[in-house]
């Protein structure tokens, strides 16, 4: 979604798509923006998209799957899903606010 709203910020377009893509990354990620909310200065600069993109990212960063291999049997993959609680998140992640 932030792929999406980042083009918007960059462009000061704010069109149905940003606003979609903006409501939908809202309902995910904890916002101290209270009820009213202020489509157009959420984000001020594509720097303050970025940001937050290298913070989810760094959250989310996965390990590389392991393969475990069974005697007579093909490599089996096996991947371990990291699950990250996003009301941790510190301050910094909305530093603009």
């Amino acid at each position: 979604m932030l792929n999406i709203i980042r083009p918007c910020i960059a462009n000061r377009i704010f069109h149905d798509g940003y606003i979609s893509a903006l409501n939908e990354y809202l309902k995910i990620v904890p916002t101290p923006l209270g009820m009213q909310i202020d489509y157009h200065g959420i984000y001020r600069t594509v720097a303050d998209v970025d940001y937050q993109m290298e913070l989810l990212n760094s959250l989310l960063a996965t390990s590389a799957p392991l393969a475990a291999v069974a005697v007579g049997h093909a490599p089996e993959v096996i991947t371990e899903t990291k699950v990250v609680s996003l009301k941790t998140i510190s301050k910094n992640f909305w530093r603009h606010l």
